[in-house]
């Protein structure tokens, strides 16, 4: 131990060392504070992003954590359905005889009801809107006082006598967070809409138990299957072991008794599945945050770079007067250190106040649809803020890694002697790690997802990333060949001109050094930009191709598809109706480990799918016998599927014989970006077939040439007055709401998009500003030789301009090649849907012309402050 303290304290610098390392950084911070603050500030922002979206991921699934502790209670499993519901006889089976180790089972009733619009003179209770759905769980309050003691409801006492308002046929009770959504009291009515009715129940007192935060109404089971619809059937049965009880036992004696139509799961499945489904959209989200933070490295690196330059002959001096490599590698180390920290700071301070911000603005989903709704208040993690502060301070030191290795290498006595800016710089200039960089990221693309996560491309995009400013050194080197050939033949006779090309092609290094966060922040923005565009476009292709009718309509979630056989030959003779079509939608357990799919079923023709569905590959032909199926591109890689092969779906009334081939045939596949969990299509006639229950949910018409859509509707309403409350929309009308959320779920990545841009402006403003101070004898030497200020500030000018497009060219083919990285593997990998590729170059090219032209203006303003004083002044330390 005494040994390790030892170590230790050799490995420290003494306090002289420290006195001088201060003394340093003290002096850069002087000589060009605009660029210290530029890069603490690239780092507070990353840091504060990359926070921000932690913590609010976080306090959306603490709040889902404790939403399902209060709904599953002390339940130690589930039998759950799998496809709408089970037959409420399963419960009889499970309790006659009793199964050996359960100690209770409670039946429940869990689903989301759908609101009826409140009434126009009804008051606002807050600006907020008002929510279009309720969640429901009904059950009995018997039996879940044993297993979910938390969701026994509380009436509101205003009742006389000893009858409790629970069992009565219009009760329901809210939660403190559904009563204030919806604007209403305890003895309010609450309208739910069922199928094509209206059911109207009053809200007879609270539920206390529920978690802050959570919308929830609570019913008497009896009540919410006469009520709502659910005669005879059942959605789950809770669970609770007996003390000592053999859980897997158990397990296989309730299987046994299991009908086919429900699977035993557990609780903590739910938040499981939750967790998973959210977790690619969450870490995409925070590597999205870690952007700005990347693009805040380089510029520390430009930073530190340019400092080594400044401060070259005081750490040669310090080398001759007895500085060890390793001080002096320490003391620009220690610079780096200390912008990190700064950033760290204010970025951990200001990554809590972002994470409220958004938590009130925008509820817990960001834009992403997970926990829609929500509103939970920031759980502040000790450990997340140490953890991203250090990234920070990480990130500082490595920005100062290079300039700093650089540095020490640098013999003392010929760095005192010649004081040249491209010798410390030169040994950046190295082809071998672009090139292993380049090979590594190309191998990393061949890596599959692990846990479900894109892990090799997101590295392959960091190694080309590096590996491509790395090559900025190179490039700027061999461009200032060129144009040190070209200038005395073509420039000659343009003084600004021919002193920014042979200033150029005289100081690779240093140009290189300034133009690395640019590189960054436009490669990083311009490949988000060209995913998002490519997504979108995409996205309104499928829409374009997926709503062919004219009139679209739904009708509320209710336990059994309203819309029966003789209401959809109603509609289809209403006058005016040219033809329709009718969608029944039936969730599907296949793994209980997983979230439910949506089977579609629809008329479709077998032998010609691809006129309904998007095909992505060629259709096949199902075998005599097999019933043919289509998936959507997200069943493929969550249940390892693909076209040709045969499956057995838990659905239908009868089950294959032992060693029979699967019932299903799969016989292509659609892209469908509106289910990222699945989805498969079957025909209607096959769905009949096997025993699928009658009725529709959802319709589409085409309407007669010449016939006013709103006329059909009122036609349709007054045939068939239930369906006059449906809510219906054009094609155009679900297009634009499409695009709409589409664009409200990637408002965070347009957010991070602009200020990887901002970054970058900064960066361009900083550089030229500390170009111009460090070059100020320069440029009094040019004027006690005749050169006039302006072609000074032109001179300037050209090359920021120069150095900037070069900076934005090349960082547009890195972001192409990482933006079609994550189109082909980081979006299959993450979502399991595919794209096509969009380029867009009107962004793209706005995007770089205004980073050109705030390095213009950035150097002609940082000439001006440079020419501020006289020439004398300007070259007297060269006296």
């Amino acid at each position: 131990m005494s040994a390790l303290v030892a170590l230790v304290r050799r490995s420290l610098p003494d306090r002289t060392t420290l006195r001088w390392w201060t003394w340093l950084a003290a002096a850069q911070w002087r000589a060009a504070p605009g660029r210290s603050l530029v890069s603490v500030l690239a780092v507070a922002i990353g840091v504060a992003l990359a926070l921000a979206i932690h913590l609010v991921n976080a306090s959306a699934l603490e709040e889902f954590r404790q939403a399902i502790a209060t709904v599953n209670g002390e339940a130690h499993a589930q039998v759950r359905a799998r496809g709408e519901a089970f037959d409420e006889t399963t419960w009889a089976r499970l309790l006659d005889p009793p199964v050996p180790g359960l100690a209770a089972l409670s039946p429940v009733i869990e689903t989301e009801s759908s609101l009826a619009p409140a009434s126009p003179a009804a008051p606002a209770a807050s600006a907020a809107p008002r929510p279009r759905s309720l969640r429901i769980v009904a059950l009995d309050p018997f039996a879940a006082a044993a297993v979910t003691p938390a969701l026994l409801p509380r009436a509101d006492g205003s009742r006389g006598g000893s009858d409790s308002p629970l069992f009565d046929p219009d009760s329901v009770f809210l939660s403190q967070a559904a009563l204030e959504a919806l604007g209403t009291r305890v003895g309010d009515p609450l309208a739910l809409r069922v199928g094509l009715e209206t059911v109207v129940l009053r809200i007879a007192g609270t539920v206390p138990g529920a978690a802050p935060g959570q919308r929830l109404a609570v019913m008497d089971l009896g009540t919410a299957q006469w009520r709502l619809g659910w005669i005879g059937r059942l959605s789950r049965i809770d669970l609770r072991f007996a003390e000592g009880a053999d859980r897997e036992a158990v397990r296989r004696a309730v299987t046994e008794r299991l009908p086919t139509d429900a699977v035993w799961t557990t609780p903590q499945a739910a938040e499981q599945r939750m967790s998973n489904v959210s977790r690619a959209y969450r870490v995409n989200l925070n590597v999205l945050a870690l952007v700005a933070l990347f693009t805040g490295a380089f510029l520390v690196f430009a930073t530190m770079a340019l400092s080594v330059v400044r401060q070259q002959g005081e750490l040669a001096l310090l080398g001759v007067l007895g500085a060890t490599r390793r001080e002096r590698l320490g003391a620009v180390l220690a610079q780096g250190a200390v912008l990190g920290m700064a950033g760290a700071l204010l970025g951990t301070l200001l990554g809590v106040v972002l994470a409220a911000v958004l938590l009130a603005a925008v509820g817990g989903d960001l834009g992403g649809g997970y926990f829609t709704g929500t509103r939970p208040r920031i759980a502040i993690d000790a450990l997340a803020l140490f953890g991203f502060g250090g990234l920070g301070l990480a990130v500082g030191v490595l920005g100062a890694v290079a300039p700093a290795w650089a540095a020490s290498r640098a013999a003392p006595a010929r760095a005192l002697r010649s004081g040249s800016a491209e010798d410390t710089l030169a040994g950046l200039a190295r082809g071998r790690w672009p090139l292993g960089l380049g090979l590594a990221g190309a191998a990393l693309l061949a890596a599959p997802p692990i846990g479900g996560l894109p892990i090799g491309a997101y590295l392959a995009i960091a190694a080309w990333l590096v590996a491509g400013i790395a090559c900025v050194p190179l490039l700027t080197r061999t461009l200032g060949g060129l144009l040190n050939a070209a200038a005395d033949r073509l420039l000659w006779h343009r003084p600004a001109a021919w002193l920014a090309s042979t200033r150029i092609a005289q100081s690779p290094g240093t140009v290189a050094a300034a133009l690395a966060g640019v590189v960054a922040s436009f490669a990083l923005s311009s490949a988000m930009a060209i995913m998002v565009s490519s997504f979108r476009i995409s996205v309104a292709d499928w829409l374009d191709a997926v709503l062919p009718a004219d009139l679209y309509a739904r009708a509320p979630a209710a336990a059994s598809a309203p819309l029966d056989d003789a209401l959809q030959r109603s509609i289809a003779a209403t006058p005016g109706v040219l033809r329709a079509e009718f969608l029944r939608t039936v969730e599907l357990t296949l793994d209980p480990e997983r979230p439910a799919v949506a089977l579609l079923v629809r008329d479709i023709d077998p032998a010609a799918p691809q006129r309904q569905l998007p095909l992505t590959g060629e259709a096949r032909v199902a075998p005599p016998g097999a019933i043919p199926i289509w998936l959507s591109e997200p069943m493929l890689d969550r249940y390892r599927i693909r076209p040709g092969d045969r499956i057995e779906l838990p659905i239908g009334d009868t089950t294959p014989a032992a060693g029979a081939a699967p019932r299903f045939f799969v016989a292509g596949v659609w892209r469908d970006y509106a289910r990222q969990h699945g989805a498969v299509v079957m025909a209607t006639a096959d769905w009949r077939r096997i025993g699928g229950a009658a009725g529709a949910s959802d319709l589409a018409l085409w309407v007669s040439p010449g016939t006013r859509p709103d006329t059909v509707i009122a036609e349709v309403a007054r045939e068939t007055p239930s369906l006059a409350q449906l809510e219906w929309r054009s094609a155009a009308d679900i297009r634009a709401l499409s695009l709409r959320i589409f664009d409200r779920s990637f408002a965070v990545t347009y957010a991070l998009e602009a200020i990887a841009i901002l970054v970058g402006l900064f960066g361009v403003a900083a550089a030229c500003a500390g170009e111009a101070l460090a070059r100020a004898r320069e440029f009094g030497m040019l004027r006690h030789l005749g050169v006039r200020r302006r072609q000074i500030a032109a001179q300037l000018a050209i090359e920021s301009a120069f150095g900037v497009t070069v900076a934005v060219a090349w960082g547009g083919v890195l972001g192409a090649a990482i933006g079609l990285v994550l189109i082909e593997r980081v979006n299959p990998q993450s979502f399991h849907w595919t794209m096509e590729v969009h380029w867009p170059l009107g962004l793209l090219a706005a995007s770089g012309a205004a980073l050109i032209a705030a390095a213009v203006i950035a150097a002609l303003l940082a000439a001006r402050s440079a020419l501020g004083t006289g020439p004398l002044a300007a070259v007297r330390q060269d006296w």
